[in-house]
């Protein structure tokens, strides 16, 4: 995804660094919900969300902290032809609330079922978690609860199962939410207080990052 070798000093500044730490814990969310799900295959237990589904779109504005604001403003910023001309563009892609398509999330595309987020290769940390991810119960435990919209996969225990139950079952537990959300409010702790919804949080987030890559001229030559 951040294959941009002709600006490589956009690595090297603050907002470049942070963004790459943030990358590395999304890639490290994807990798351990793999191995859950993968674990339960292994099981016969098949957790999947219904095809085409998106219903836990519909209707969220995610919030958001300024670092994942900038990781998508980069990724909106590159996927543009010229990286540096500025965020102005990108006002486009922000879809109002209509009847229908109530979603106050300015990325959410009612009219393409399977595929309606726009920037589902960016989406913040919540969109990531939800549904294959568990909670840390009072006395340290791990919960674990199946989205209302997905299926109870045959042989699972149920739609909230104990740890124990969910042990038995698919042999593991899933990552933990608390596990990710420390791991992102330590790469910007000065930031960390600072939660918004998307909304409010994109648009000085694309000021910014516009800025940083404006004053990271490309090299036509890097290999």
């Amino acid at each position: 995804m951040w294959q941009l070798h002709n600006r490589r000093a956009f690595w090297d500044t603050s907002a470049g660094q942070q963004i790459l730490t943030l990358d590395l814990i999304f890639r490290k969310i994807s990798d351990a919900q793999r191995i859950f799900v993968g674990r339960a295959a292994q099981r016969g237990v098949e957790l999947s969300c219904p095809p085409d589904c998106g219903a836990c779109c519909h209707g969220f504005m995610p919030d958001v902290l300024p670092v994942e604001a900038d990781y998508i403003a980069f990724f909106l910023l590159i996927n543009q032809n010229n990286p540096g001309d500025g965020p102005e563009g990108h006002f486009s892609l922000l879809s109002p609330s209509t009847p229908a398509s109530p979603s106050p999330c300015p990325f959410y595309a009612a009219d393409r079922p399977g595929a309606n987020c726009r920037i589902y290769e960016a989406r913040p940390l919540i969109c990531r978690l939800f549904g294959f991810s568990g909670t840390k119960t009072k006395n340290g435990g791990t919960a674990y609860r199946l989205c209302r919209h997905m299926p109870t996969p045959r042989g699972f225990p149920g739609r909230s199962p104990t740890q124990e139950a969910l042990q038995r079952a698919i042999g593991t537990l899933p990552p933990l939410m608390s596990d990710f959300s420390i791991g992102i409010l330590a790469i910007d702790p000065s930031r960390a207080s600072e939660r918004k919804p998307l909304v409010e949080a994109l648009p000085p987030a694309l000021a910014r990052i516009s800025a940083t890559l404006h004053y990271c001229p490309e090299e036509p030559n890097a290999a």
